[in-house]
């Protein structure tokens, strides 16, 4: 398994434990020249995380060097009967032409929009934009279980999905056909929520309690930092081929990328939690 490093905190202020903005312009270009260094080469994007897809090709020096996967917006409401396709190719050459060549895969970022009665349509629209330009096809999920429900209807090469210490829907539900695509799995820190001081994450997530005071335990009597246990936690999902990290500064990534280098692959099924209110940040409490 490899990483590779997300960018929605370099076009938006992002997750429960970020900064509070974007990282700066600059501090972006040195987060991406030593993630190179390091090794990492591939980058994931999108058109929603603010500017960022726009400006990533010249905030990353020599673009040749990194592999980006990026994804097709959620689909407008509004488009009248047969204007989806137009509205999927518009969007893939408005993404190649910031892109450019290091543009490797796209995906559906709202996986409904390829199990509606427009579905095909779009799938089709993007597999046409995939094959001229030789791209990776595939699609965002939310669970494996929509995944599954994608696959079931078209052929995904790439699938991006989340997994960490607490969401492990990965290890008992996996796609049927995993085996012939790359699965990028993101949310390896649940937001930053699995690294916060555990009474700040509970007042941030309180339906979260029970299962965060797990988690800490678990590290403290295994002796595993927080960082380095989450992902030997990612590194045990079956099929996965891509970890997905966002950071919001330098050091972040060189604390990452040495904690990934030294967590060992860890299976301890007895952290998983399958309630949504606690796994997943589309029900969290909103904040000001």
């Amino acid at each position: 398994m490899e990483l590779a490093l997300g960018t929605v905190q370099f076009g938006l202020a992002y997750g429960v434990a970020g900064r509070g903005t974007p990282v700066p312009s600059e501090e972006v270009r040195a987060i991406l020249a030593r993630a190179r260094a390091l090794g990492v080469r591939w980058l994931d994007t999108a058109p929603a995380y603010g500017d960022i897809e726009e400006r990533l090709a010249g905030l990353m020096g020599d673009r040749d060097e990194f592999s980006i996967v990026s994804k097709i917006p959620a689909a407008p409401s509004h488009l009248a009967a047969g204007a989806a396709a137009q509205w999927v190719a518009d969007t893939l050459t408005r993404s190649r032409e910031r892109l450019g060549h290091s543009l490797k895969a796209i995906l559906f970022h709202r996986a409904e929009d390829l199990l509606d009665s427009h579905g095909a349509e779009r799938w089709q629209a993007a597999s046409a934009f995939a094959s001229v330009h030789g791209l990776d096809l595939g699609v965002s999920c939310y669970d494996p279980a929509t995944l599954a429900a994608v696959t079931a209807r078209f052929p995904v090469a790439l699938a991006q999905l989340p997994g960490n210490a607490l969401d492990q829907r990965l290890c008992h539900a996996p796609p049927a056909d995993m085996s012939q695509m790359s699965i990028h799995v993101r949310s390896a820190f649940l937001q930053g929520l699995l690294l916060m001081p555990e009474a700040d994450a509970c007042a941030r997530v309180p339906a979260a309690a029970a299962v965060l005071a797990r988690w800490h335990a678990w590290c403290r009597d295994h002796g595993r930092p927080p960082l380095q246990a989450a992902l030997g936690l990612v590194k045990a999902l079956p099929g996965a081929t891509h970890c997905v990290v966002g950071v919001d500064s330098l050091a972040q990534l060189e604390a990452i990328v040495a904690a990934w280098q030294a967590a060992p692959v860890i299976s301890a099924p007895e952290l998983a939690c399958n309630d949504t209110a606690v796994i997943d940040p589309r029900h969290w409490p909103l904040t000001d």
